[in-house]
């Protein structure tokens, strides 16, 4: 049974092209362009394992949309995917959170390995 995800980012080629590494793989995976969008779905209920979310995003940014995710209530363990990768970005998303942080230049099998990590842990 594949593992729900949900990611986020602006880039629409980026989106589809880690949709498909990620389903091939054996995940199921929700994508959404920016926070908005996906604070929408999680007050329908969206189901999930674990969020993947971009540092920059249009309207809101990464950090912020995970500040409005634990204002929310929801608990879901979330992973910064993104190319801004400075131990401030890092640290930030920590302190605010999240469970993990991965550069988008990170090769997909390390990241499949580090979100099945994830997930069992759970």
């Amino acid at each position: 049974m594949p593992i729900p995800i949900l990611l986020v980012d602006d880039d629409a080629l980026y989106r589809e092209v880690m949709t498909g590494d990620l389903e091939d793989r054996g995940f199921a995976v929700a994508a959404f362009a920016d926070g908005p969008a996906l604070l929408t779905k999680l007050d329908g209920r969206i189901e999930a394992a674990v969020v993947l979310v971009d540092w920059t995003l249009p309207h809101l940014s990464g950090l912020d949309l995970l500040r409005a995710m634990r204002q929310r209530g929801c608990g879901l363990p979330v992973v910064f995917l993104t190319g801004r990768s400075g131990v401030e970005h890092i640290e930030q998303a920590l302190v605010a959170g999240a469970v993990d942080f991965i550069d988008k230049a990170c090769d997909i099998d390390e990241l499949v390995l580090r979100l099945r990590r994830i997930v069992v842990g759970r």
